[in-house]
């Protein structure tokens, strides 16, 4: 009898539990550091590229005897094999990783704003990779750190992913992660 009592008072907690769960929350990650709060546009941006191609070259073989062996009949035979002089081409892929720098003009403005909210907002066609960020907010673990944790959300859950920063005056510098130097310039628009 008090195992189907507690059983039915869990199930009835549980169940007040469920009612209670808000499915409009929306993730807040805190009010907006007024140092970024603004709009701004991007002047200068590094980052790596890779670039491949291929080196061909061709090695003369000379005339010689070729020693061979076949199998026949369960044993092998050893033989040689006169190879007239030739050429045997060869190409060798090259992959290197080299930096780009590219400038950007105001003409078609590529521009990140950040919310008092919290809130980023990304727009222009370079700026595709901030796109699905939607919300931010400076890392105050140290003092003098400078950190920006940047939200991503999906699948229903809230993902964030730390990148360096500076600010001096009204130049944004953003430090992603990279095995080199790359960077994402900024200056203030308003």
């Amino acid at each position: 009898m008090k195992k189907v009592f507690y059983l039915s008072f869990i199930l009835f907690l549980m169940s007040l539990l469920i009612k209670c769960k808000d499915k409009n929350a929306e993730f807040s990650p805190g009010s907006g550091d007024p140092r970024l709060v603004g709009t701004w546009q991007l002047v200068e941006r590094r980052y790596p590229i890779d670039s491949s191609y291929y080196l061909h070259d061709s090695t003369h073989v000379q005339a010689g005897y070729v020693i061979d062996s076949t199998f026949i009949n369960g044993h092998y035979v050893k033989d040689s094999v006169f190879v007239n002089a030739h050429l045997v081409d060869d190409s060798l892929k090259v992959i290197k990783s080299v930096d780009s720098t590219r400038i950007y003009s105001a003409i078609s403005p590529q521009t990140l704003t950040f919310g008092t909210d919290g809130k980023l907002t990304a727009s222009g066609n370079e700026m595709t990779y901030y796109n699905p960020i939607k919300y931010f907010n400076v890392d105050k673990t140290y003092p003098d750190s400078l950190f920006i944790n940047f939200f991503i959300t999906t699948n229903r859950s809230t993902v964030p992913f730390q990148q360096g920063l500076s600010i001096k005056g009204d130049m944004l510098v953003l430090l992603p992660r990279c095995e080199r130097l790359c960077y994402s310039k900024f200056t203030r628009v308003h």
